[in-house]
């Protein structure tokens, strides 16, 4: 092919190709304007800071001494008494202590009758017993010098404390010292006893 159909060719497509450069492109392909960002007005809000973790060491004052106190006491006013009265404190027992061994005597004897007692408790007591009372070998007295019992009078109660019961294991007292006033005492005061005029018990002597 020869050269100027080749150069003008080529002049022919530059010639398209510019032409097609310089027309406008059509409104779906322009690309639309980016947007551009709106200015945010709002006030951040504050950044608060963590609290901190070293140690506070508190600051102690020295603490305000109190105020004087007065010495005088204020005046009190008095108790009023109880409406109800106390009971009253209880009052120690004055009565001497019971002593089985030496009981308080029972009765008050004169001279002979509390000599009787004695001498019965000495001398006959451990066969007619304590007070006259009898034992099982030998009779109660307080029985026996009743009116109507087997000794009823005192003639009789003296020949036999004298004398004795020999065959009933009763001593002659004459024959073993024991004088008369004696056996009289001794009658006085168990006749006492069965009259019921002396309380079984130690007696006491009158003065």
């Amino acid at each position: 092919m020869p050269k100027f159909l080749l150069a003008g060719l080529a002049l022919a497509l530059m010639a398209g190709c510019s032409t097609k450069a310089d027309r406008p492109a059509p409104a779906d392909s322009v690309p639309s304007p980016t947007p551009q960002a709106t200015a945010d007005t709002t006030t951040p809000p504050p950044t608060v800071s963590p609290p901190s973790t070293a140690p506070v060491t508190a600051t102690t004052r020295p603490s305000p001494k109190p105020p004087a106190v007065p010495t005088t006491k204020p005046a009190t006013r008095p108790t009023p008494a109880p409406t109800t009265a106390p009971a009253p404190a209880p009052v120690a027992s004055t009565a001497p202590t019971p002593d089985p061994y030496h009981p308080a005597p029972r009765d008050t004897l004169d001279v002979d009758a509390y000599q009787g007692w004695k001498q019965f408790e000495l001398n006959c007591s451990r066969c007619h017993g304590e007070y006259a009372v009898g034992t099982s070998f030998a009779p109660a007295l307080v029985v026996s010098l009743k009116e109507g019992g087997t000794i009823p009078t005192k003639e009789m109660f003296i020949t036999t404390v004298c004398a004795g019961r020999l065959d009933k294991g009763m001593p002659s007292w004459c024959a073993l010292g024991l004088e008369m006033n004696k056996i009289d005492q001794i009658y006085q005061y168990v006749k006492g006893r069965a009259d019921g005029k002396i309380a079984a018990g130690r007696p006491a002597q009158r003065q």
